[in-house]
């Protein structure tokens, strides 16, 4: 007892939660990802070897392996595949800055006023409820079998969230400082750029990230539809020729793509919404 007196009660209180802890809550993150990783493969291949399933429906991880181990090595020496790749991470970037635009310019309009609440977001809303895949024949016709038809579908599917995201944020503003601007004689626009748009930050990041994975989903959209030079098209191309495992290889290959941007709209996060930290 003597000796637990001179220690720093700080101490204790963090040595008997951690004693609290779960195995699980001790454990650090990257290894329960790679645990549950291992444990997923583990069994993917006992399914494939042991269930009799034709390689044509479900390949092994091996095979998997071998094909993504090809696709990489096709990217990085500038074959057909760096080509696609290029391709579709262009539309992805052109949907997702369109997408960005239109987001905030429509969410700052509902938010901010009482037409947009009232006349606008309706249209928004009923937009979104529409199946948008059904739209990509739509945009074929009337953008052509290019790129600008895949950015548009792209656009399309992901502008929501950053509409919804904006106008909640701004509509989410502290009533007291709302307040306190009126008092300072702050006109709307003054309100909107110096207090409405910094507290919204958080919400238009979140959407963000949003659309920065939908832009994915809706370039490959496009791309089954329209044809086209990306990866999508070299999905769809494998499957038809039912090489299962390079459809695997490319769909991670969309992943990583996906991953990437949600990655650079985070590192964006960080450096605009340091004063939330």
């Amino acid at each position: 007892m003597a000796d637990n007196a001179n220690v720093d009660p700080a101490i204790l209180i963090a040595l008997a939660e951690n004693e609290r802890k779960t195995l699980i809550e001790r454990t650090p993150q990257w290894l329960l990802v790679l645990l549950f990783g291992s444990a997923i493969i583990a069994v993917w291949h006992a399914a494939v070897t042991f269930s009799g399933i034709s390689q044509l429906v479900l390949p092994g991880p091996y095979q998997v392996l071998q094909d993504l181990i090809f696709t990489l090595h096709n990217l990085f020496t500038g074959g057909y595949v760096a080509h696609a790749t290029w391709i579709t991470l262009v539309e992805v970037v052109f949907g997702f800055m369109l997408a960005s635009a239109v987001g905030l310019g429509l969410g700052m309009i509902i938010g901010a006023t009482t037409f947009g609440r009232k006349a606008i977001m309706p249209y928004v809303v009923a937009i979104n409820t529409m199946p948008k895949v059904a739209f990509a024949p739509l945009f074929v016709a009337w953008f052509g079998f290019g790129i600008e038809s895949k950015i548009m579908m792209a656009a399309f599917i992901s502008f929501f969230p950053v509409t919804i995201n904006t106008a909640a944020g701004l509509a989410a503003t502290d009533s007291n400082m709302t307040m306190l601007f009126r008092s300072l004689e702050a006109n709307r626009w003054q309100t909107l750029i110096k207090l409405q748009m910094p507290f919204a930050t958080p919400y238009i990041f979140a959407g963000l990230k949003l659309a920065a994975v939908w832009s994915v989903i809706g370039v490959v959209v496009g791309e089954y539809m329209g044809g086209g030079e990306g990866l999508g098209e070299l999905v769809r191309v494998a499957a038809s020729q039912l090489r299962v495992g390079r459809v695997f290889a490319q769909i991670l290959l969309l992943s990583l793509m996906g991953l990437s941007v949600f990655g650079f709209v985070t590192l964006l996060e960080r450096y605009f919404v340091r004063w939330r930290r």
